[in-house]
């Protein structure tokens, strides 16, 4: 069998090899890119834009995943609820959570219930 011949690289062929690894990391890898996948691959792979551009539209984009959007909007839930409590619902833990953080910081800044 005959050797194959390997393709000699460039220095300027390897560098733009690696600075285009680098651009396609840079927006699959990113949480913009992490939020929608598909979108970050389609930005990646088949446009021409610079990572920082991709990472803007990805930003606006909705997320592919609807829990990771919700979870963005409202926040996780904290502990400081008990679910047990109000029946298991995570809305009305997070409410609960959100008046008893409020009723602490109203607490610490003075004015207390009927301080207003």
């Amino acid at each position: 069998m005959p050797a194959k011949k390997v393709a000699t690289v460039s220095g300027d062929t390897n560098s733009a090899v690696i600075s285009e690894r680098l651009r396609v990391a840079a927006i699959i890898e990113s949480p913009e890119g992490k939020r929608n996948p598909a979108l970050a691959n389609e930005l990646a792979f088949r446009a021409s834009l610079d990572a920082e551009t991709a990472k803007a539209i990805l930003a606006h984009a909705p997320a592919a995943n609807p829990y990771l959007a919700a979870m963005s909007a409202e926040g996780p839930l904290g502990v400081g609820a008990d679910l047990a409590e109000i029946g298991g619902d995570p809305k009305a833990a997070r409410l609960k959570e959100l008046a008893a953080s409020m009723e602490a910081f109203n607490a610490s800044a003075g004015y207390g219930r009927g301080n207003a």
